[in-house]
């Protein structure tokens, strides 16, 4: 992949804290957590959710393919009026009682195909619904993924520009089995305090 900038927002702090996640500081996998043979969306997951403070908001929408995989929707709605918006693609799926979304952006029709020299990595995210319905989420934290390709325990390639791990599926699944979801996250973030819930009616 070209060193192309994309974007997933974490909401951090009690305001709208919007952070662009680059490329190159989050970790993508070419081999990512396989999807279960019976591939179905997460139901917990589908339709919108918003997180809203004073005039910002943003909104995601989940949209199930008849494939098992969806479509998601992110939505920025900026306090002067101009909107972001961002396409990704991909899969649920679950290790132990851990849930997770495997996704990639979607690309658009007008990126021709000379101009993709390599392809799009899967970035893995950790998930969970609240008892109270509240949905809030962590990508794999790219200095931990970093750290483990280091010690040889993830193989994969560290640049200046792009943490890319190329494992085998197998390899990426026991390391997240032998090790624990939080060890591949960052756990300080108050993730309460950056849930996404149901819009009102």
């Amino acid at each position: 992949m070209i060193m192309r900038k994309y974007r997933w927002y974490y909401l951090l702090g009690m305001g709208l804290a919007l952070i662009p996640l680059l490329t190159s500081c989050v970790a993508e996998f070419i081999n990512p957590i396989p999807p279960p043979k019976n591939l179905k969306p997460d139901p917990a997951l589908l339709g919108e959710w918003e997180i809203a403070e004073g005039d910002e908001k943003v909104r995601l929408y989940f949209y199930p393919r008849p494939s098992g995989w969806m479509d998601i929707i992110y939505v920025e709605m900026r306090s002067d009026h101009k909107i972001h918006l961002e396409v990704y693609e991909g899969y649920s799926t679950q290790i132990n009682q851990d849930k997770f979304l495997c996704l990639v952006v979607r690309e658009t029709d007008l990126i021709k195909k000379e101009e993709k020299k390599e392809p799009s990595g899967y970035h893995i995210i950790h998930y969970k619904i609240s008892d109270e319905g509240a949905f809030s989420f962590r990508m794999f934290d790219v200095e931990k993924v970093k750290e483990m390709v280091r010690k040889g325990e993830l193989k994969g390639t560290i640049t200046s520009g792009r943490t890319l791990v190329t494992s085998k599926a197998n390899e990426v699944v026991r390391q997240i089995q032998k090790k624990g979801a939080e060890a591949f996250i960052d756990t300080r973030e108050d993730i309460k305090k950056s849930s996404f819930v149901r819009p009102k009616p």
